[in-house]
C-alpha cells in the first residue's frame, strides 16, 4: 500500500524528488520501489527521459486504478476508527491570503485539541492555485472567494463576509458613518489587482453603484492593502472580518459602504465519481467543524461589536 502511495505522489508531483520529501524517504528509494513495481507488472509507469517526469498510458490507467484503491482503504480505515467516535486522519487544505490566517490558525488549534487524532494542513495559496491544489488531490480542501462551479469542483457554502470602506483613522472618511459608493468618487483607493475575483467583483461594484475614485495600487493580498491605508490618505474597500483586530486597536477604522457588498465565502473539493462523492470520516468532521465556527453568522456579534466601537469612537 506505501508503494502505491509513493508512486501516485511521483504522478502528482512529476518528481521522484518531491515524491521523497513528502514521504521522508530518499530519492533513490522512491527509485527503487517504483522499478520494482514496474518489474512486478512487466510494464513502465514513468517515463523518465522528460522533465518534467511523465506518466505512459499504462502508468495513467495505473494511477487512476492506484487512486481507487487507496481512496477506498482511507475511507475503510477511517470508518472503523470513526466507530470509537474517534476518527484519525489528516485532512489538507489550501487556501487564499484573505480568507483569514489568525481565524484559520486559531480554528485549526482549536479542531486539533477536540480532535487529536486528526492533522490538520493548512497552506496559503492564489485562487488559481487553491483550485489546482484540490483538482490534483494535493489538498482534500480548498477555501476561497467567489467560488466557481468547475467540472470536477463541488462547493460547500461557507459565509458571506460583508465588505467596508477602510482607511487610517486620520483619514475624511472616517468621520463618517455611513458613506455610499457613490460619494467615493473624489478619493483615492487602493484594491486589489484585477486577477482576483474580489478585485474584479468591487471595480464591477463601483461601476454599478456610481462610484469612480481614482484606483491608485492593486495588490494581491490584503495584509499589504492594510499596510498602505494605515499609513496613506487612500482607502480600501475590504472584508469586515479581515480588519477586525486593526479596528479593534485603533489603526485602522471601518465605514459601512451602501448599497451593501458581500462576499461570498466557500468550501471547495474535487468530484468523485457518482457512486463514491463522500468525505472521508476525518474530512466530514473537519468541515461540520468549519462550518460551525467560521460559517453563516459566526462571528455576526463581533463584527457588529467592532463595527460599533469604531463608528461612535466608544
Amino acid at each position: 500500500m506505501q508503494t502505491l502511495r509513493v508512486f501516485t505522489d511521483v504522478a502528482k508531483y512529476h518528481s521522484f524528488s518531491q515524491a521523497a520529501e513528502s514521504h521522508g524517504i530518499t530519492q533513490s528509494a522512491v527509485s527503487q520501489r517504483i522499478g520494482s513495481l514496474e518489474k512486478r507488472l512487466g510494464v513502465t509507469l514513468i517515463d523518465r527521459t522528460v522533465r518534467p517526469l511523465i506518466l505512459t498510458e499504462a502508468g495513467k490507467q495505473f494511477f487512476l486504478g492506484c487512486e481507487d484503491i487507496l481512496d477506498r482503504y482511507d475511507r475503510l480505515e477511517q470508518k472503523i476508527s470513526a466507530m470509537h467516535d474517534d476518527p484519525t486522519g489528516s485532512v489538507r487544505i489550501a487556501a487564499i491570503y484573505s480568507s483569514g490566517i489568525e481565524l484559520l490558525n486559531k480554528l485549526r488549534l482549536d479542531f486539533q485539541q477536540a480532535w487529536p487524532r486528526i492533522s490538520v494542513d493548512i497552506t496559503y495559496e492564489k485562487p488559481d492555485n487553491v483550485y489546482q491544489l484540490v483538482l490534483d488531490q494535493v489538498c482534500d480542501l480548498g477555501i476561497l472567494s467567489y467560488p466557481l462551479h468547475w467540472r470536477k469542483v463541488g462547493i460547500i457554502p461557507l459565509r458571506d463576509e460583508v465588505m467596508a470602506v477602510v482607511c487610517s483613522p486620520s483619514h475624511k472618511l472616517a468621520s463618517h458613518r455611513k458613506i455610499k459608493a457613490n460619494r467615493l468618487s473624489s478619493y483615492d483607493m487602493v484594491t486589489f489587482t484585477t486577477d482576483l475575483p474580489a478585485g474584479r467583483q468591487i471595480r464591477q461594484y463601483l461601476r454599478e453603484s456610481g462610484g469612480n475614485p481614482k484606483m491608485t495600487d492593486s495588490f494581491d493580498n490584503v495584509d499589504t492593502i492594510k499596510s498602505v491605508i494605515a499609513v496613506t490618505d487612500r482607502f480600501s474597500i475590504l472584508p469586515v472580518r479581515t480588519v477586525q483586530r486593526e479596528a479593534s486597536n485603533g489603526t485602522l477604522s471601518i465605514v459601512e459602504l451602501e448599497p451593501q457588498l458581500v462576499r461570498p465565502m466557500g468550501v471547495i473539493y474535487r468530484r468523485r465519481n457518482k457512486h463514491n462523492n463522500s468525505f472521508s470520516p476525518a474530512i466530514q468532521v473537519f468541515i461540520n467543524y468549519l462550518t460551525e465556527h467560521a460559517g453563516p453568522g459566526a462571528d455576526e456579534s463581533s463584527i457588529t461589536r467592532h463595527q460599533e466601537k469604531q463608528l461612535t469612537g466608544a
